[in-house]
């Protein structure tokens, strides 16, 4: 007799827990939490950076349509590696002009 009254009293204080819990996710707005002031860049500055963005985009490009010429496997794991480096330089820069909200 002692087991179900320890689960039930378990089962009431787990779910008294996560009342206010629900609540509070239920009202929650996720466009709330995840705004950012917006960045601003010259026009100098945004003219530097759109230019390096085109350039790792051709060269990303350019990569891509060499690793599906590639017959070798072997070859094109060095031009995937290569990709990557590209990739890892882009990112960043992408996520700059979005917060500055140019694009």
């Amino acid at each position: 007799m002692r087991f179900p009254l320890c689960l039930a009293a378990a089962a009431l204080l787990a779910g008294c827990s996560t009342v206010s819990a629900v609540r509070d996710a239920w009202n929650w707005d996720p466009t709330v939490a995840q705004q950012r002031p917006r960045v601003a860049l010259s026009p100098e500055q945004l003219g530097t950076l759109t230019n390096r963005l085109a350039d790792l985009q051709i060269r990303r490009n350019d990569i891509r349509a060499r690793i599906s010429a590639e017959p070798d496997v072997r070859a094109r794991q060095g031009l995937y590696e290569e990709l990557h480096g590209v990739g890892r330089q882009l990112s960043p820069l992408e996520r700059e002009l979005t917060a500055a909200g140019a694009r």
